[in-house]
């Protein structure tokens, strides 16, 4: 990698749609032996049937439970190496849809004891696909009536043990003042959620010294992804409460209209 490639934001051209779904993955925990794979199963699948869905891969994709670390080593008995090929079958049907990975505690745990990087390694084998460990930037162009519209977004694993509705949803509000995009994606804590913030701009076309210009309202969107491990082991015994498993689906559309002409519009759905 070139020393600036955290600086280089991903790009995806997805001109031939108006509309996509981005449906962000993380906290699967492949080799867990509470993992609930009926679950993110469904996820994958749901995307792999979709030509218009596609993810990010946000960190924790596997357990890489060791001895000193909180997942249980001797209840998961399955090794770093057997995990990768878990993820790497499981991943392997939808890899033309994944915009980018990123890693997350338990991977980096295990490559600050080992050296290995296995998200380096997975996205490596799937296609070379962005790999941004620290998290990073993306860019999709979507087109409608050969009008096209690029939408952004940041995407990073996560920090540190919230355990109040509160105190997760503002982690992710705090990604505002790292970078300035349309989606915000954060994941680690294993709860699902969905905040907006409308945000008045100046206009972005049409801006004239000689006639009246009108302030419009932008949105931002807070994505906070769900997690895909039972409620037992080190999250019971840590006092965390149950969970949803599950993961937010983000819908990026061009629209148009009088007043904005053809613009961005935003939404999500648990």
């Amino acid at each position: 990698m070139s020393k600036d490639y955290e600086f280089k934001i991903v790009t995806k051209d997805l001109s031939q749609f108006s509309k996509i779904y981005l449906v962000p993955l993380a906290d699967t925990h492949e080799g867990a032996y509470n993992a609930d794979h009926e679950v993110s199963n469904g996820y994958i699948n749901w995307i792999k049937e979709h030509d218009n869905a596609f993810t990010v891969l946000n960190g924790d994709l596997g357990n890489f439970a060791l001895k000193d670390t909180s997942p249980e080593l001797y209840e998961d008995l399955i090794t770093p190496d057997e995990i990768y090929g878990r993820l790497l079958a499981r991943f392997e049907p939808i890899k033309d849809k994944i915009i980018m990975i990123t890693r997350g505690g338990h991977e980096e745990a295990i490559f600050r004891k080992t050296g290995t990087d296995y998200m380096a390694h997975l996205a490596r084998e799937l296609g070379n696909i962005p790999y941004r460990p620290n998290g990073g930037m993306f860019a999709i162009q979507l087109s409608k009536n050969n009008h096209p519209v690029i939408f952004t977004g940041w995407a990073v694993h996560g920090w540190g043990g919230a355990r109040t509705i509160g105190a997760k949803v503002k982690k992710a509000q705090d990604l505002m003042l790292v970078a300035d995009v349309d989606i915000y994606i954060l994941s680690h804590d294993h709860t699902q959620n969905t905040t907006r913030a409308n945000i008045l701009t100046p206009p972005r076309a049409k801006f004239s010294m000689k006639h009246p210009c009108y302030m419009r309202i932008g949105r931002k969107l807070f994505i906070n992804t769900g997690g895909f491990v039972a409620y037992s082991g080190y999250v019971r015994r840590k006092g965390y409460t149950p969970q949803d498993l599950g993961t937010p689906r983000i819908r990026l559309e061009i629209r148009k209209n009088k007043e904005d002409g053809y613009h961005k519009d935003l939404h999500c759905s648990l």
